[in-house]
């Protein structure tokens, strides 16, 4: 730093160090004068050396509480600058934009130091200076027209890779003599570089010329240390810029990709609105392969219930009567789903039909399975595709069922009398492999008594959460004691759809029943075929 001195209309700024200085060299003399004092003795030394003494002592206490508040000042000073260098490290981590990160780095210090103006100016590749951050003491930018900074001092910092510091350049000889220093009546100016990897690109630049002596070394150790965050602020900035350059020239390649995939888009759509075109013709063909209308039957109630999980469904049911007067009674669920499955469904269903209606007696009419099941697996056996199929004969009159249950899940018989029973399987699954013995089983439905077949689509729905329906629950609705079977199957739809909730059906649901009825009471002979709506989710399970 370079000793000055003051003209006397020239304002200072106030320096603790200082004021201590002078009390200690006037706290010195005072002793010295009191000692000779006393030496000399005399009517005049007999009262003023105490009095000398008792000044000494009250200037003692002044240097003591001057100290003690140059230390608050600067421990606050400090604490300050630490917050200040803090906020502006959030900046530089939370914002790529450069002017937003230095001009508040800017505003900081010059709060901070006191200075008068700020400036970041940057060496381009030619050496030349230019200011990228000019800002005043009110934080209002400076416009280029009133820029006033010493171009000799930055080009110092440029050259010595070095921090200046300087109480008043009118007097300071490495700067006195400069024409921006005279024009512009610089004084107190700090100036430190910015580092980016080990090189120097730029400087970070304060002054005030309203007084001489405004900056100290701590405030220069300040100044260097927001160049540092200054330094971060720039380095980010080109790494954002060289990022941006390639994230501009990628947006025009996705661009151009976007363009394509638009294309390729609506070709998917018009795609797929043909699809859902073929998918609608198609529900609509499956949903004659079931019956329109259930039999009418005296002493009987039957009622059913589908509801596929998409438009296509791998389940069906059917209920006719052979020439000879039995009721033909099937329910099967196909091993897939969708396409593939409607399609086998709809072959097995014309299969059994033709081959049943064809028989002239019962006996002859439950062959029908030996036959389908011979021709799937002789002339569809390469699909791996078969079917789970529950297929009875009802006799009205008797109430006799005979029945073959090829691996489907065991329909259920609720008796009059409370009793249950399960019709379990007498062969393997239809269309796995050919030249298959089925067993037939027989069963007499009793008056009251009733039969509900049904697809495992029903047990295994889930809820949100993906917890299954359960035979349990389909259980205890089925002994609930509904009026009729219709009633009862409506109870069974509700609770599925209830326990669905805005779950996805995974798994087709179908519904089978039939019921004696019992003596000297009136019920319904006949129900229609109820056919339940596709369900809207689109998610579904394999679960075979």
């Amino acid at each position: 730093m370079t000793a000055t001195r003051r003209a006397p209309d020239e304002p200072t700024a106030s320096d603790p160090e200082q004021i201590l200085r002078a009390a200690t060299r006037l706290q010195l003399e005072l002793a010295r004068v009191s000692s000779v004092l006393r030496e000399r003795g005399g009517d005049l030394a007999r009262d003023l050396p105490d009095d000398i003494d008792a000044l000494n002592a009250q200037l003692g206490s002044f240097r003591a509480s001057l100290d003690t508040e140059r230390r608050e000042q600067e421990g606050a000073m400090s604490r300050e600058a630490q917050a200040a260098l803090f906020e502006v490290g959030k900046a530089i981590t939370s914002s790529l934009d450069l002017k937003t990160v230095l001009n508040q780095c800017m505003d900081s210090v010059i709060e901070l130091t006191k200075a008068e103006r700020g400036y970041l100016v940057l060496a381009d590749h030619q050496g030349n200076l230019v200011v990228q951050v000019a800002r005043n003491l009110d934080q209002d930018t400076i416009r280029s027209m009133e820029f006033a900074y010493s171009s000799s001092v930055v080009e110092e910092v440029l050259r010595n890779e070095r921090s200046v510091l300087t109480s008043n350049a009118q007097t300071d000889e490495r700067f006195a003599l400069q024409r921006s220093v005279a024009m512009f009546r610089l004084t107190s100016i700090m100036a430190a570089p910015l580092r980016i990897r080990g090189k120097v690109i730029g400087v970070l630049y304060v002054d005030n010329r309203a007084f001489t002596g405004q900056f100290s070394q701590a405030k220069l150790d300040l100044l260097e240390a927001f160049a540092g965050q200054a330094a971060i602020a720039i380095h980010n900035a080109k790494l954002f810029g060289q990022t941006d350059e390639a994230l501009k020239q990628r947006l025009l390649e996705l661009e151009g990709l976007y363009k394509e995939l638009a294309v390729a888009r609506e070709r998917a759509e018009n795609g797929l609105a043909a699809v859902e075109r073929e998918m609608q013709i198609g529900r609509v063909l499956q949903s004659e392969f079931l019956p329109r209308e259930l039999p009418s039957l005296p002493g009987w109630q039957i009622a059913s219930r589908f509801m596929p999980a998409r438009k296509l469904s791998g389940d069906f049911y059917d209920v006719f009567q052979l020439a000879s007067g039995e009721l033909a009674v099937a329910i099967a669920d196909v091993c897939d789903k969708g396409v593939g499955a409607a399609l086998f469904m709809s072959l097995v269903r014309g299969l059994l039909r033709a081959f049943a209606q064809r028989a002239t007696n019962p006996n002859e009419a439950l062959t029908a399975i030996t036959q389908t099941n011979d021709y799937l697996a002789e002339n569809h056996g390469r699909t791996a595709m078969f079917t789970t199929l529950f297929f009875g004969l009802l006799d009205p009159e008797s109430g006799e069922l005979s029945y073959i249950n090829c691996g489907h899940d065991a329909p259920i018989i609720l008796g009059a009398t409370g009793e249950e029973r399960r019709l379990e399987s007498t062969g393997p699954a239809l269309g796995a492999i050919r030249d298959v013995e089925f067993e037939t089983g027989r069963v007499i439905l009793l008056p009251g008594d009733s039969l509900v077949a049904f697809t495992d689509g029903v047990s295994d729905a889930l809820d949100p959460s993906e917890s299954p329906f359960s035979e349990e629950a389909f259980l205890s609705i089925l002994r609930g004691g509904a009026p009729s079977v219709t009633a009862m199957l409506g109870d069974v739809v509700a609770a599925l759809r209830n326990h669905i909730g805005s779950a996805a059906q995974f798994d087709d649901i179908t519904l089978l029943a039939l019921r004696r009825n019992p003596p000297r009471r009136e019920f319904p002979t006949g129900q229609y075929r109820m056919l339940e709506p596709i369900a809207q989710a689109v998610g579904k399970r394999n679960r075979r």
